[in-house]
């Protein structure tokens, strides 16, 4: 009797049996919960990435100083998210006092800093007479550094190049045909701040040499 009550004890004990979980169990609840707040996360992103907003567009260029109309801008459906606060949207804005501050390409959003109550702001446009030979990449909008060797006494010879300007605005862009062979240029209107136009009319008046560089840090501005 004591072996077979040894083997009775020491046998395979009878295995739980499981139990389908309630409606009531907090597991069940959490779950629901978590499925729903990923279902109506999905529809407001869902949602979010489809709406568009009205902005206003260049429809042709817009030099500096020139006045927002009906006629230089297009309204335009576009998704923009976070950076919707920096362009101009339609209806949000008097255009009756509202001037461009730079140059604008016909296509592009009007950025909110490119826009101005004043006539020009606190740059005045400057003229270039420079040969036709400039780099493809100085185009309006873009940005150059400006170098200038002053004429040496007897003007027959010029002396070493100084840095006018740096980060110098491109309004304009106008390739010029003379009538003799060779004589062709490029008409470029630099966009110049308050505090360096006198050192780029004394540069003009005493015939220097000007040159223009591209500067590729101006792409993000």
């Amino acid at each position: 009797m004591p072996a077979e009550r040894r083997t009775n004890e020491s046998g395979p004990a009878t295995a739980a049996r499981i139990k389908r979980p309630s409606w009531k169990d907090p597991r069940l609840a959490l779950g629901a919960v978590l499925v729903t707040a990923s279902v109506i996360g999905t529809v407001y992103l869902v949602r979010g990435m489809n709406e568009t907003t009205t902005v206003y567009i260049a429809g042709a260029d817009i030099t500096l100083g020139e006045q927002l109309t009906n006629q230089n801008l297009r309204a335009q459906e576009v998704q923009l998210g976070d950076s919707l606060g920096k362009y101009l949207e339609q209806g949000s804005l008097d255009l009756e006092n509202a001037r461009a501050n730079t140059f604008i390409g016909a296509g592009e959003l009007i950025p909110l800093s490119s826009i101005t109550s004043s006539e020009l702001g606190s740059r005045r446009p400057v003229n270039l007479e420079l040969p036709a030979d400039l780099s493809e990449a100085i185009t309006p909008g873009s940005f150059v550094d400006v170098w200038v060797a002053r004429r040496e006494a007897g003007g027959a010879t010029y002396g070493v190049p100084e840095q006018l300007a740096t980060m110098v605005e491109v309004s304009s862009r106008v390739a010029q045909a003379g009538g003799l062979v060779g004589n062709n240029g490029t008409n470029l209107e630099l966009l110049v701040e308050s505090a360096d136009l006198e050192s780029f009319l004394q540069a003009l008046a005493n015939d220097a040499r000007i040159t223009v560089i591209y500067n590729p840090a101006g792409a993000g501005q």
